[in-house]
């Protein structure tokens, strides 16, 4: 770790699990815990569970589990470092620089990327208002945006010269290694450094900071690729961000619009439907369904119409509705995109469309309704049966009674054969589902996650042992005579203890979900199944004393195995008497133990 203890302890204990995770799921409360579908895999039950007294996280799905950090690190797709500072960013806690020199290199990196991206920006909208952006301008001008606009996002363009934003950069002593790691240059074969965009209308991507983190350029011709967009860096991660979000995040509208493109959102934006936003060049990733979930109440999709469209509107739903969001899609008349119908009728009819927008379960049955003839009658039986697909696997049960009976009705069928046939899909959907009620003496389920090499006969109950000892500080003085690090067996059990015997040594109290600050969240996970799996046991003297019983009886027993494989080999009979006498011993110390299990 590279900040004090005491530092990350307090970045922990200012982030509330349940606040944030909550910003990313949908939790609910049963008795003293919160439950919902796990973020981490693919579950119909819910799994995933949060105990606010512990502020820990567990699911008994996958396994995985820890504090905010390892739950902010596994949604965010972050290394421990990045969440820390997400965590503090969002607590308003000023972290230092950190003291490991990598990290020094990395957060000065960072800052030099956000600065020469900034220089970049500035280069490019001084281009457009000059004589070679002229044609840039006249399609900006064509395409109804007005200077206001352009200044507001930072509209730019890049000339067709070779090399013009990397020599001025390089003219302001920014090092090749620099302009490689920003994305803004590319390297030739020969060695030589050119620009990676060039004549292209210039959109600079902001994070919801203000950061200018990457670019994304479009050509005004025919060339191929018609968009291209900085590469990933130290800042820009395409499948974390979201373009416009910086505004629409800002906008009193509880909702945010999805659209295609850029153009799209800034035409919207001028329109005065200030929510629109675009994921970057990529499919709608889980990472920014939680960032949507997290900024609105409802989330609205509107992507073309065309085959491709209506695929990529299908993926997004699904991954919207993982992440717990309320689904609408909006359908434009005609296949236009939203800056022609706006161009073409207005930003009012725009927004009555926007207030139109279908359910996401119409949505999906739609689509189906446009593969079949309904004209017979075997169209229109595959047809019903996809609507009863459609409608099994839906989980609101509200909204599956309504849409159950509008479709029995619409296609005169029986509300009792149309229900059936959801229920017995839903049924078979179950059957295939692995509970995962919670039940505190349940045994471990499926792992997915990867977790440490254990030891099998001392590694859980060494776990344990540190589990206790975090729950009951006390202990300590008593553990470390009886069981001191020497005699840990298990490799991950005597990497833990070493941090929490330092700890507890220096005088220092140390709560579980501290703990999990200093571990690897593999470590962290299984760390949190041992606690979750053994929580009958209670933190008492009686309950630890059991637990180092049968470690060590473990140990005797292993030493009765060497002691029975040296008499077999032992020639020499005062030895062999020797031996025998120590065996017996250890059996009846052994036995002994046994009795006061």
């Amino acid at each position: 770790m590279y900040y004090p203890d005491e530092l990350i302890e307090e970045v922990r204990m200012r982030n509330d699990i349940i606040d944030v995770a909550s910003s990313y799921i949908k939790l609910e409360r049963k008795g003293r815990r919160y439950f919902a579908l796990c973020p981490f895999h693919n579950e119909k039950s819910p799994s995933f569970s949060i105990e606010p007294s512990k502020q820990l996280f567990y699911c008994f799905g996958c396994n995985k589990g820890g504090s905010v950090i390892q739950f902010i690190m596994g949604i965010e797709n972050l290394d421990f470092l990045e969440a820390l500072r997400f965590l503090a960013d969002r607590a308003g806690i000023v972290l230092p620089e950190p003291d490991d020199t990598k990290e020094k290199e990395k957060s000065i990196l960072r800052k030099q990327i956000l600065d020469i991206n900034k220089e970049a920006a500035r280069f490019f909208f001084s281009a457009l208002a000059g004589k070679d952006g002229a044609r840039a301008q006249a399609y900006l001008i064509k395409r109804g945006l007005i200077e206001k606009t352009l200044r507001q996002f930072g509209l730019g363009f890049a000339p067709r010269g070779w090399n013009d934003l990397t020599k001025i950069l390089s003219k302001k002593g920014v090092k090749n290694e620099l302009l490689l790691a920003s994305g803004l240059s590319l390297q030739t074969k020969t060695g030589e450094l050119v620009d990676r965009f060039r004549n292209r209308i210039m959109f600079p991507i902001f994070d919801i900071r203000g950061n200018i983190i990457g670019f994304g350029g479009r050509v005004i011709d025919d060339t191929q690729p018609k968009y291209m967009n900085s590469p990933d860096t130290l800042v820009y991660n395409k499948s974390r961000e979201l373009y416009g979000l910086n505004y629409a995040r800002q906008s009193k509208s509880k909702r945010l619009l999805i659209v295609e493109g850029y153009m799209d959102v800034i035409s919207l934006h001028q329109a005065g439907i200030d929510y629109a936003v675009a994921s970057l060049g990529t499919a709608l990733t889980q990472s920014q369904a939680w960032i949507l979930k997290k900024y609105a109440e409802e989330v609205i999709i509107a992507y073309d119409s065309d085959s491709a469209g209506q695929a990529a509107t299908l993926r997004g739903l699904d991954v919207l509705e993982k992440a717990g969001c309320n689904v609408r899609v909006l359908l434009i008349p005609d296949g236009k995109d939203p800056d022609d119908y706006i161009s073409n009728n207005g930003p009012e009819k725009f927004k009555n469309l926007v207030n139109g927008a279908i359910s996401l379960l119409d949505y999906k049955i739609r689509v189906e309704k446009n593969m079949y003839n309904l004209d017979t009658i075997d169209d229109k039986l595959k047809l019903l049966n996809s609507i009863a697909d459609i409608l099994a696997a839906h989980d609101n049960s509200i909204e599956r009674e309504l849409y159950t009976k509008n479709y029995a009705q619409e296609y005169g069928i029986s509300l009792e054969s149309l229900n059936n046939e959801v229920q017995k899909r839903r049924n078979r959907q179950i059957s295939r589902q692995k509970p995962y009620s919670y039940n505190k003496n349940m045994s471990p389920g499926r792992t997915f996650l990867e977790i440490p090499q254990i030891d099998t006969r001392f590694g859980e109950l060494e776990h344990i042992l540190l589990v206790m000892l975090c729950n009951e500080n006390r202990l300590f003085d008593k553990v470390s005579k009886k069981y001191g690090l020497d005699a840990y067996i298990d490799k991950s059990a005597k990497k833990i203890a070493e941090k929490l015997y330092k700890r507890l040594e220096q005088n220092k109290t140390c709560v579980f979900a501290e703990l999990l600050n200093v571990l690897e969240p593999k470590e962290a996970s299984y760390l949190v199944r041992v606690a979750e799996t053994n929580s009958g046991l209670e933190n008492t003297d009686k309950a630890l004393q059991q637990i180092l019983n049968k470690l060590e009886i473990l140990k005797l027993e292993d030493m009765q195995k060497q002691t029975i494989e040296r008499i077999k080999n032992e020639e020499d009979g005062m030895i062999r008497q020797k031996l025998g006498l120590e065996f017996s011993k250890r059996a009846e110390r052994i036995a002994e133990l046994k009795r006061m299990a």
